[in-house]
Parts: C-alpha cells; sequence; structure tokens
C-alpha cells in the first residue's frame, strides 16, 4: 500500500469510530439519550404525553424537584411545544396537543434549580 492510501485508510476508520461513538444512545427507560450540559437527557412520547427524564453523566438519577422545561418538536411536519414540569424522582413530563411521534424530532430545553438552562437535540 502506498503512504497515500494508508493515509486515507486511517482517515476513514477514525472519522467512522467518531461517528459510532456520538450515534444516537437509548436510555433505560427504552427513548433516545442525548447530552445536554452536564446531562443525559431522555425523551420517550406515549400517546400525548412526553415524558423526560434526568441522569448526569456517571448515568445515576438526578432529582427533577426545582427543574422545568420546554419541549419543542417537529410533528407532521409542524413544530409542537410542550411545557415540561417534574413528576417524580428524575423525571419531567409534558402534554402534548396531538399523538406524538414514535421518533421524536427536535429539541428539549432545562431549567435548572439555578436557573441556567441545557439543551438536548433529538434527530
Amino acid at each position: 500500500m502506498t503512504r497515500r492510501a494508508l493515509v486515507a485508510s486511517a482517515v476513514i476508520v477514525a472519522a467512522t469510530a467518531v461517528a459510532f461513538a456520538h450515534g444516537p444512545k437509548t436510555g433505560v427507560n427504552g427513548g433516545p439519550q442525548a447530552d445536554a450540559g452536564s446531562y443525559h437527557v431522555e425523551a420517550l412520547g406515549q400517546g400525548t404525553i412526553l415524558q423526560i427524564w434526568l441522569r448526569d453523566h456517571s448515568d445515576k438519577p438526578v432529582s427533577s424537584v426545582g427543574y422545568k422545561g420546554t419541549a419543542i418538536f417537529l410533528i407532521g411536519g409542524k413544530p409542537q411545544r410542550i411545557p415540561l414540569a417534574p413528576a417524580g424522582d428524575n423525571k419531567l413530563t409534558g402534554t402534548s396537543d396531538v399523538p406524538l411521534p414514535t421518533a421524536l424530532k427536535g429539541a428539549v430545553q432545562i431549567t435548572t434549580p439555578t436557573g441556567s438552562t441545557v439543551q438536548a437535540k433529538f434527530e
């Protein structure tokens, strides 16, 4: 192999590894998981109910007390805004006006008890 071919092969292997390392992840509740600041955010829609779980980067639950948020998902080609409120240990929930698709596409913005915000994107 020529030096050029070796370099090209190395670049392809490295790019593939990076793509897989940052690919979509599934959370412990079966929904897609995305990074948002120092959190892992998992989103799962069931009918018109949206559930969001918060975990730290060690995958330990983060209490949702004092947190709030807004989810904006594209549903049927239109943006749907869903306010989120604490609903248990490490969960926020909200209700959509229309049924949520299985594959959620959009973003979740979470406001922490200190007033800082983080955003998770779901594609």
